[in-house]
């Protein structure tokens, strides 16, 4: 405050002098000196007064810089002393590694976690995952280390790894995930048909047979077991157990399927099981949904849904069984003629690169709804379309006039479509294979019949028929005919009738696969009908560079596992029927169980065509790619992947599922796995299934370090066992020879009123002696029915038995 006093009076007296002093400019009295010398100390009091003012702001400022800086001296030291409690005590592991992956320092902590001479080691020597993370710059990660589990943050600008130890948290998360409900509803697949032809006591006897494999393996995962009706039963088990279904791939299935070939009856099972942390309500639908998705898919198979995971299917070893009863054609015949007869217009639509089933039951549905007097359209594209198909589409509009203005674009179908419109999808397993997405998703009624096994991505349909027993569409479509309208017949041209017969033909391979009685009743009307099996031979001939370049590609066939041929080739076939003919002709090769073609159909995309004999199932195989089909033939697409991964990641799969021989690996298990071996057990598994292990986090590979560890745990093991023998044969020293009374009381008859349980002996046994014993382990030699001494016997230890007596006395 004082120096703003001095300027302010030194500025008041410039102020004045300069009144005084600028008037006058010479020095003509001694007033005019005075003036003068006035203002000239005026001007020196205000710079000193405006030097003396800066100079103690700058001192204040400095006086708060180095206030400042003590302050921060005093507390980096601190700092200081945290950082190094934080790198060399605190439980955190750190680890610095350099541009090459190399570990160039780690904490004390991260020595201990890994190795003390872990300085200089290449990092994915000491742990491939915390590799991975550093090649990828994966800044958040939870991984498995040795018998531990750490969250690991890593830095990718610094290099710096950060590694904290979450072992209890992952534990309790897992003791939560293992107790989380699972409902499983089991349908016992065709059992009413199958007893049709036996007598009442033979039923009794095949079905108690059932029921008791079924129970008996409810029991072993310590399942509620309730049957609801004669064909289906709840099971609800804990997700725990489960897993350990998984592990054992159901084999229930096979059960099943031994006592039906025992009995020769064509009974299989199905069963949906969901596992979801949701109400039980919900569980239910989950459950339900799972054994419809399994029954759809042909039966005879295992539908797993767990929430956040992919659904999973087991078994699926035996073709669909097909269905004899009529009155189901009956009843959905009349619902689709209903939903025809409410549309204003009605368009029909098959699969992408439609083939000759596709091709002929959109003719067949469009015939049904002609009856109908209603406004049909079938939705073509040509360029949509086979080769086969393309030509016979052409013949079809030259020699049917009347048919010309009812094949329409998908253009104009967009166009036609509203909220009255029905659609129609025919020989589809999948939204995504539909001759157009877009009026898929524009159309707001949609019926589907199809013959494929439905997979996870089905569709959202009003009304849907899916038999997988069916050979092909036109087969489940004619049964429909039948019964579609009997006032009027539907009538089909001789051509149609042949183009019909011809998908008959592709999809059964000539009538080799999935055909039934119904399939050659189909065929046979399909001849009444005027279908020329003749032209079907020409239009299914292959042209001489088609043959030649089939013989091209089985000249670099590739035999796996002894028994799976595959066909390789980075060339770009658009024409996908030539895939399927390869995969065909190499099946034919004696001891080729299943052959597959893998090719580009376009630049993006890498076609797989499957076929096999029914002891492999090649649509789970392709279900694997995202594809699907039948047990015997299947295709899939993949997009934005070389052709080299997709055959490396079918041969994974195959020796997954198949691989009985072959490379071996050592690994070590870090759980039970039952058939394998117990945790820590060191035990050589294929390539294929050890691989398995190591992803599911159920096994380590047995390098140095881990064999090390192991051992180490085994030596403990040993050593626990050890003390516990000797402290369980001191604790027999201390039971034997002794005796318990206990007062009951007795009936005139001499009989026991009530009974004496273990309970009552192991309290009367911790009263007199001051041992709490486990009545569990507890055991008498015979029932105490009367007064005496009885010998009871403790298992403290499978080769330690301790005995005492016990005097049941009167009170």
């Amino acid at each position: 405050m004082k120096r703003w006093i001095l300027l302010a009076i030194a500025l008041v007296l410039l102020i004045v002098s300069a009144i005084f002093y600028l008037p006058v400019l010479n020095y003509e009295t001694p007033l005019h000196i005075i003036f003068h010398v006035m203002f000239l100390t005026s001007l020196v009091l205000v710079f000193l007064a405006s030097y003396f003012m800066l100079q103690y702001e700058d001192h204040q400022k400095v006086r708060t810089l180095q206030n400042r800086l003590a302050m921060w001296t005093k507390l980096s030291y601190h700092v200081n002393q945290v950082g190094d409690e934080v790198f060399n005590e605190l439980p955190i592991g750190i680890l610095a590694i350099d541009e090459d992956y190399e570990i160039k320092w780690a904490n004390p902590h991260a020595k201990s976690i890994f190795d003390a001479k872990i300085t200089g080691k290449d990092l994915a020597d000491v742990h491939a995952g915390l590799h991975q993370a550093a090649v990828s710059n994966k800044m958040h990660l939870t991984l498995p280390i040795k018998q531990d589990i750490y969250d690991v943050v890593y830095r990718p600008e610094y290099r710096f790894f950060y590694l904290f130890l979450v072992s209890d948290r992952e534990k309790v998360k897992d003791q939560y995930q293992n107790q989380i409900p699972a409902l499983a509803i089991i349908n016992l697949d065709n059992l009413d048909e199958a007893m049709a032809t036996l007598d009442v006591s033979e039923q009794s006897s095949l079905k108690g047979e059932y029921l008791g494999v079924i129970a008996d393996w409810a029991a072993k995962y310590n399942g509620y077991l309730k049957p609801y009706s004669d064909e289906r039963l709840l099971v609800m088990v804990h997700r725990k157990q489960l897993n350990l279904m998984i592990e054992d791939k159901f084999d229930l299935l096979e059960k099943i399927r031994q006592i039906s070939q025992q009995n020769r009856v064509r009974v299989t099972l199905s069963l949906g099981i969901a596992s979801w942390d949701v109400n039980y309500e919900e569980l239910a639908v989950h459950a339900q949904n799972a054994i419809e998705l399994a029954e759809k898919r042909g039966g005879d198979q295992v539908v797993v849904n767990i929430q956040d995971q992919k659904i999973m299917y087991f078994g699926a070893k035996s073709d669909a069984t097909a269905k004899s009863s009529k009155i189901g054609a009956r009843i959905n015949a009349q619902t689709i003629k209903d939903f025809i007869d409410n549309a204003n217009n009605v368009l029909i639509m098959g699969h992408n690169q439609a083939d000759l089933d596709a091709y002929g039951s959109m003719l067949a549905v469009y015939q049904m709804a002609k009856v109908s007097k209603k406004n049909v359209y079938m939705v073509i594209e040509p360029d949509r379309l086979d080769q086969t198909v393309n030509k016979i589409h052409e013949r079809l509009m030259r020699e049917g006039q009347h048919m010309q203005e009812r094949f329409i674009s998908i253009e104009s179908a967009m166009k036609l479509v509203n909220n009255e419109s029905l659609l129609i999808v025919l020989d589809a397993q999948s939204p995504k294979v539909v001759m157009s997405p877009e009026l898929l998703e524009k159309a707001s009624k949609l019926v589907v019949i199809d013959h494929h096994r439905i997979g996870e991505e089905g569709f959202n349909a009003t009304f849907s028929y899916i038999e997988p027993y069916a050979s092909s569409t036109i087969e489940l479509v004619m049964e429909l005919m039948n019964f579609y309208n009997i006032e009027e017949d539907i009538g089909l041209s001789p051509l149609e009738a042949t183009i019909m017969y011809g998908g008959l033909v592709v999809d059964t391979n000539n009538f080799t696969y999935r055909t039934g009685s119904r399939t050659f009743e189909v065929a046979s009307r399909l001849k009444e009908l005027g279908a020329d099996t003749a032209e079907v031979k020409i239009w299914l001939r292959r042209d001489l560079l088609r043959t030649l370049e089939i013989n091209r590609l089985l000249s670099q066939i590739d035999i796996f596992l002894d028994r799976f041929a595959f066909v390789v080739t980075e060339d770009i076939y658009e024409d996908r029927i030539l895939l399927a003919q390869v995969a065909d002709a190499a099946l034919q090769i004696n001891g080729i169980d299943a052959a597959f073609t893998i090719a580009r159909i376009d630049e993006d995309t890498v076609g797989v065509s499957a076929r096999s004999y029914q002891q492999i199932n090649v649509q789970l195989l392709m279900e694997s790619l995202g594809g699907g089909g039948h047990l015997s033939s299947a295709a899939a697409q993949v997009k934005k992947t070389a052709v080299k991964d997709v055959f490396e990641k079918l041969k994974d799969q195959i020796e997954l599922e198949y691989e009985t021989g072959g490379e071996t690996m050592k690994i070590i298990l870090l759980e039970d796995v039952k058939g394998k071996g117990a945790k820590n057990d060191v035990i050589d598994v294929a390539n294929g299934f050890g691989q398995f292990l190591i992803n599911q986090k159920k096994a380590v590979m047995a390098t140095e370090d881990h064999l090390s560890n192991v051992n180490k745990i085994k030596e403990e093991a040993r050593m626990d066992a050890e003390r516990h023998v000797a402290l369980m044969n001191k604790l027999k020293s201390e039971i034997d020879q002794k005796k318990v009374t206990l007062g009951i009381q007795i009936g005139q008859d001499g009989k026991l009123f009530g009974s004496v349980t273990t309970k009552q002996i192991v309290e009367a046994f911790e009263t007199a002696h001051g041992i709490l014993l486990d009545k569990k382990k507890v055991e008498l030699d015979s029932e105490v029915n009367s007064i005496g001494i009885y010998t009871a016997t403790v298992n403290l230890h499978k080769d330690i038995k301790a005995q005492f007596e016990v005097h049941i006395v009167e009170k």
